[in-house]
């Protein structure tokens, strides 16, 4: 696990982007992301890195008690909130640690959302591979900011040393980096309203 980056988002875990509420205008793009992402009742969620939980309860509440969320995280002050935020909700399950640490029955879920993670992780295509082998064929892996990425990659560059190189790639490199773990790319929406990309286990 990056000590570095888990030392920081400690540091964030009471800032306003990562514990207040959502906005109307961030609410609209999550339910963007959870309709690209097909979550519905019963679904099988894996949701790497989910600071403080807010979307994590989110998704618990839309796929029910026939369903389950995994959610993981490398900050223990951020899944520590995460703890709180979901309750004794008993179809989420939560972790410390970075995903690829974590055993992923191959072809076991239904969906994974990485929201405000993917730039990130270190090894990208080894967490993409690892992930990939839990998805069900067509499956759907969705990232997800509610920038685009030349503002992501602008505010880590400017956040702090710990974060500085983590850049969301160009569409090229994510077409081929998910190509190689059996995944392509539905779409990538990369504007105003944020960035979202979608792709299937084919």
């Amino acid at each position: 696990m990056n000590a570095d980056k888990a030392a920081f988002f400690d540091s964030q875990t009471e800032s306003e982007w990562s514990s207040s509420d959502y906005t109307e205008t961030e609410l609209m793009k999550i339910r963007r992301i959870l309709v690209a992402a097909r979550i519905q009742p019963g679904s099988r969620v894996i949701e790497p890195g989910c600071g403080t939980g807010r979307l994590t309860r989110i998704m618990s509440q839309l796929v029910g008690p026939r369903g389950h969320v995994l959610a993981s995280e490398i900050s223990p002050k951020m899944l520590e909130k995460a703890r709180m935020c979901i309750g004794d909700t008993d179809n989420v399950e939560l972790f410390l640690g970075p995903i690829e640490d974590f055993y992923l029955e191959k072809h076991s879920f239904d969906a994974v959302v990485c929201h405000n993670v993917f730039p990130h992780f270190d090894d990208k295509p080894s967490v993409v591979l690892r992930l990939a082998h839990g998805l069900k064929l067509h499956g759907s892996f969705v990232v997800s900011h509610f920038m685009n990425s030349s503002g992501v990659n602008d505010l880590h560059r400017k956040t702090n040393p710990a974060v500085a190189r983590d850049f969301l790639p160009c569409d090229d490199e994510m077409k081929g980096l998910f190509a190689e773990s059996g995944l392509v790319i539905s779409y990538i929406l990369d504007d105003e309203h944020g960035y979202l990309l979608k792709a299937l286990r084919q």
